[in-house]
């Protein structure tokens, strides 16, 4: 596993669990802290980490923005 934080670990497994893998299966950040039970502060620096290693992408979607997963496992 990589060096990253709890957080991060547990945002990701929350997301593949639920099954947020692929651009039609989109969340809000809302959504994300909800179903991580992360603090939304927390959730927010978690996305960011991810997204830098690759694993999440950001989607804009009008006014909003969602968020997947691009990658099943983390990197090593």
């Amino acid at each position: 596993m990589s060096k990253i934080t709890p957080q991060a670990e547990k945002l990701f497994r929350a997301m593949k669990y639920g099954e947020m893998v692929g651009e039609d299966k989109a969340v809000s950040a809302e959504k994300a802290t909800s179903v991580s039970k992360l603090p939304k502060a927390q959730c927010m620096n978690a996305l960011q980490e991810l997204e830098r290693l690759g694993v999440v992408k950001r989607k804009k979607k009008n006014n909003a923005v969602d968020y997947y997963l691009i990658k099943t496992d983390l990197p090593a």
